[in-house]
């Protein structure tokens, strides 16, 4: 099954999806750990943000978007009670998550037994739910992380850790945020030392960088492959990385998406905003230049349902 934020559905109902994108990022972490602890709602707030971020949701349902990946952790404020309202007045799919939800410094202060308490809280968010609402116990369908730059440190190695108890212990598929291409490797390492399935783990932001030996080798690990800044302006690179996946046979294993924040953009212009050019230039460019539209529209359908399928192994 895949957990939105309306419940469970079976993956033939996900439809068309965008795989990694943020309705609304709180920058005050203590306004959304409030919501992530204490369930704490301003409804006026919601009201305003449904007018603002509404509009867009409905144009990538008119483009064919069916559901939609909410990537922000609870630190960055995922609102679940907006995004239910959403996911009802659009009718259209989001499946929410859990994951990074302290600030991080809180591990130079409790180090000991770390992973453990982090997997546990995971654990509890998905068999109790983020919070109930209209008699829905919301779930989380995957586990976000973002991992900083440079060396992987403690705390993130740590993160991985738990994120891996977690996952075994839900079914939970696990979203990693990885900008830099160098970094894999040394998460590989702590992915192989804790024996994680692979088939459960998505490097997001593959092509941040478009390092092709790095994609190539986490292909070959198992892992998948998140295409997720296809932002205006990308298809030629894009559609270079996408070809380049393709010929290695690995085409089932690509999230496409195009990472945007849709209450910042619906802020800077609800009438030009770009939140829907992966319909408007990316897979016109692709069809245009080899790849077919058939497939594109197979890999947004197909790839998502097989990785946010909590409990069923992917290919």
């Amino acid at each position: 099954m895949i957990y939105t934020v309306r419940g469970p559905i079976p993956k033939r109902e996900l439809g068309l999806t965008l795989g990694h994108e943020h309705f609304k990022w709180e920058f005050d972490e203590c306004k959304a750990n409030s919501m992530y602890f204490d369930k704490s709602y301003s409804e006026e707030e919601i009201q305003s943000d449904l007018k603002v971020i509404l509009p867009i949701l409905l144009d990538i349902k008119k483009k064919g978007g069916r559901a939609v990946v909410e990537a922000s952790p609870p630190i960055g404020g995922q609102n679940v009670r907006l995004l239910k309202e959403l996911s009802e007045q659009a009718d259209m799919h989001i499946i929410p998550c859990t994951g990074w939800n302290i600030t991080k410094q809180i591990y130079e202060v409790f180090p000991n037994q770390f992973e453990e308490q982090l997997a546990n809280r995971w654990i509890k968010d998905f068999q109790e739910g983020l919070d109930t609402i209209d008699g829905i116990v919301i779930r989380p369908g995957h586990i976000k992380l973002l991992l900083d730059k440079g060396v992987l440190s403690k705390v993130d190695q740590a993160m991985l850790v738990a994120a891996v108890k977690a996952s075994k212990a839900t079914g939970m598929p696990i979203h990693c945020h990885i900008l830099e291409a160098k970094m894999v490797p040394e998460v590989i390492r702590v992915l192989d030392a804790e024996q994680a399935d692979y088939q459960r783990f998505l490097w997001a932001h593959t092509d941040k960088e478009a390092h092709k030996e790095t994609i190539k080798l986490a292909a070959e690990k198992g892992m998948w492959l998140g295409m997720d800044i296809i932002r205006k302006g990308t298809s030629p690179e894009r559609f270079e990385l996408l070809r380049y996946i393709l010929s290695l046979g690995y085409g089932h294993k690509v999230l496409l998406s195009q990472d945007y924040d849709f209450y910042a953009e619906a802020k800077e212009s609800i009438e030009g905003h770009p939140c829907t050019v992966i319909f408007d230039e990316f897979i016109p460019y692709c069809e245009e230049n080899g790849i077919e539209r058939q497939e594109i529209i197979r890999m947004m359908t197909e790839n998502p349902g097989e990785f946010y399928d909590v409990g069923t192994k992917a290919r």
